[in-house]
């Protein structure tokens, strides 16, 4: 009853306080190591205001008038330069002309810390939040009681829902409002960007949201205290430099659905030209030890009706891991929010080393279990609400980290990860067969994988599969007896989302063959929906053998799934399954002998290679990426039992590469 009695007082006190006072602000926005961003609302007139800036004697060191002018929503922002770096500053506000008066006092509930300078030796500590409403929480006292240096606003803060510019206004300032939200941001950066509700429409777009978006942009630049705005007439983006940590906050939204995109001009953008430029070329230029990507919206698919997630735009997503990737970048995480989800992915070896991907989300109390969904790469998930993320980046020791923790108020950590500086760094590769080698599954001696994900994809028998040291291709195989339901699992996929381009490789014998004149089948792998056994859609990887007409023949067949690029403006691309391709085999050739079976995927084609020959090239009828799965049986199909295999498999290996003509003939060659 008493906790009762304290929401309603609070929410009687935030609603009279909303009715009656329209000052917003003080407001400390971007902060760098030589300036500062600041806005001020003091009412709803025109005047001109006069913010002064005292370094810890007390010196004034800065002066800077700015207008509060109606077009403005009477918002005055201030631009402060050539401030020192990690120094605290206190400031005043006065209003000048004929009624001169302070209307904000210097003082310790007034002041900010501007960033280092230093990339080694410092600390930083930033929050993470999406999803919040104007309504009573205990977040921001717990990010003030954290000390954090910066409250990251990563969309639906507030939700606006509306082209209308004076609603998006109002909701900004009541937002802003909110006596802890406004208490914090007195002396802590708070800065951030959009995402779809406050953007203005549910699921929206630039294109769909093409009459309304300048409105919202507007209302956003009034009430933000950014050093820059997208490219200073559309978009929000920006970034912040916090000496060890780096933050490009990305514009999901604004520019989506407008024009083609940079990296394929058959599909449409998500960032836009002029964006991409910008990410691309800050990333080349960041010196921070970690960087973060952060946006409202999610790096993978949210698998509902909704399009505004970076699996729409999985070319763009791909294209930009690629660069960094390819440029060596080292320290890159992702953050997520919009789904009403926390979540923690592990994209393995994804930028030439295992990408962490934060998804934070909702810090409300309004939780959707159904986008809890599966994903290969997620660790972890929590669906309760008033959650937000606390990054600290930790560069004073001899291996720099990152810190990730989920947490809610009352000091409850829910997940806390700790990431070395030397785990998101590059590693040095031989150019051998090692090179972007992601599955390697030997058999000597057991089931463990043994390629640079380890444990992670270790097989898992069924049935009673096991290693046979009498019969191999190099040093032991795995026996599957059909009769027996006999399986390997692989529970975690090994690709990258959507890979463009692989090859996987195996040495088999059959024990028997299908029946000739039968409908008889039996699969040497079949990729799994979702890391175990399921007659659900995911065979992008299906190799099999099948009988024939043909008393002589057995057919070598693949199938696969990809994925087909969105067939109209806003809509979503979807998986299609592609196949047979058939390669007739003579059943002398595969009959109670050793065989080693290859085939590379390149987006465009399957190519399928026996004993070391390219056997045959089957173009793919519609062109595009693998499509999702979570793991791989080998010996049988996706459902496990049922089509099983008879005989012994041995050296199962994938590439996240297409392996040339030399490297695959090399592989088919038996020890002497």
């Amino acid at each position: 009853m008493q906790m009762r009695l304290i929401c309603v007082f609070g929410i009687l006190a935030i609603g009279s306080l909303l009715k009656a006072d329209e000052v917003v602000g003080p407001l400390v926005g971007s902060v760098s190591s030589n300036s500062v961003q600041m806005l001020f609302r003091p009412s709803a007139k025109a005047q001109t205001l006069r913010l002064q800036i005292f370094d810890d004697n007390g010196q004034l060191v800065k002066v800077v008038s700015s207008d509060c002018a109606a077009e403005k929503d009477f918002v005055a922002h201030f631009a402060i330069s050539g401030l020192q770096p990690a120094t605290t500053y206190e400031y005043q506000i006065e209003r000048i002309g004929d009624s001169s008066k302070v209307l904000v006092k210097a003082g310790p509930a007034h002041q900010f810390t501007t960033a280092t300078q230093q990339r080694t030796g410092e600390r930083v500590v930033v929050s993470f939040v999406s999803c919040v409403d104007v309504e009573p929480t205990e977040i921001w006292n717990e990010m003030e009681k954290l000390e954090v240096d910066a409250v990251c606003l990563m969309g639906d803060t507030p939700y606006i829902d509306s082209s209308d510019l004076e609603v998006a206004r109002k909701k900004h300032r009541q937002f802003l409002q909110m006596p802890d939200l406004a208490r914090l941001g007195q002396t802590t950066s708070v800065v951030g960007s959009w995402d779809d509700h406050d953007f203005g429409k549910n699921n929206g777009n630039g294109l769909n949201f093409l009459e309304g978006k300048s409105q919202t942009r507007r209302a956003f630049v009034d009430y933000r205290a950014h050093d820059r705005y997208g490219n200073g007439r559309e978009g929000v983006y920006h970034k912040m430099d916090m000496g060890a940590l780096e933050i490009f906050f990305l514009d999901p939204r604004y520019f989506s659905q407008t024009e083609p995109s940079p990296v394929d001009a058959t599909q449409p953008t998500c960032f836009g030209r002029q964006q991409w430029a910008w990410l691309l070329q800050g990333l080349r230029d960041s010196k921070a030890k970690f960087k973060v990507l952060a946006m409202g919206a999610i790096w993978q698919d949210k698998k509902n009706s909704e399009t505004d997630d970076m699996f729409t735009y999985w070319y763009e997503r791909d294209a930009l891991l690629d660069f960094i990737k390819e440029e060596q970048i080292s320290g890159v995480t992702l953050l997520g929010g919009d789904i009403h989800v926390a979540r923690h992915l592990k994209h393995p070896d994804r930028v030439g080393y295992d990408l962490h991907d934060f998804i934070i989300s909702p810090g409300h109390e309004r939780t959707i279990t159904g986008l809890d969904v599966y994903h290969p790469s997620l660790l972890w998930s929590l669906v309760e609400g008033r959650q937000f993320l606390m990054l600290t980046a930790d560069t004073r020791g001899d291996k720099p980290s990152l810190t990730a923790e989920f947490r809610q108020p009352q000091g409850r950590v829910n997940r806390r990860v700790v990431l070395k500086l030397d785990e998101l760094t590059p590693k040095v590769r031989r150019p051998d067969l090692s090179k972007e080698l992601r599955a390697h599954w030997d058999f000597n001696k057991g089931l463990k994988n043994k390629s640079l994900l380890g444990g992670r994809i270790d097989a898992q028998s069924h049935g009673g599969a096991s290693i046979d040291q009498t019969q191999q291709a190099r040093g032991g195989s795995v026996r599957f007896q059909r009769s027996k339901g006999q399986y390997l699992n692989v529970p975690q996929s090994f690709l990258d989302d959507n890979s463009p381009a692989h090859t996987v490789s195996m040495w088999f014998k059959p024990a028997s063959l299908p029946k000739r004149g039968t409908g008889d089948r039996c699969f040497l792998l079949e990729s799994t929906a979702q890391g175990k056994a399921s007659d659900k859609q995911a065979w992008h990887l299906s190799l099999g053998l099948r009988a024939t007409a043909d008393p002589g023949k057995v057919n070598l067949q693949l199938y696969t799934v990809t994925l087909q690029p969105a067939a109209s403006p806003g809509a979503a691309p979807k998986p299609v399954s592609q196949g047979p391709f058939d390669f007739l085999v003579d059943r002398e050739q595969l009959r109670d002998r050793w065989n080693h079976v290859a085939f590379t995927f390149d987006s465009e084609s399957l190519c399928m290679f026996l004993n070391g020959n390219l056997a045959a090239t089957h173009a793919l009828p519609v062109k595009g990426p693998a499509a999702e799965f979570g793991g791989l049986v080998i010996g049988g199909h996706r459902a496990g039992t049922g089509r099983n295999f008879d005989g012994w498999i041995d050296e199962v290996a994938v590439w996240q590469r297409l392996l040339d003509q030399d490297e695959i003939t090399g592989l088919s060659k038996l020890p002497r």
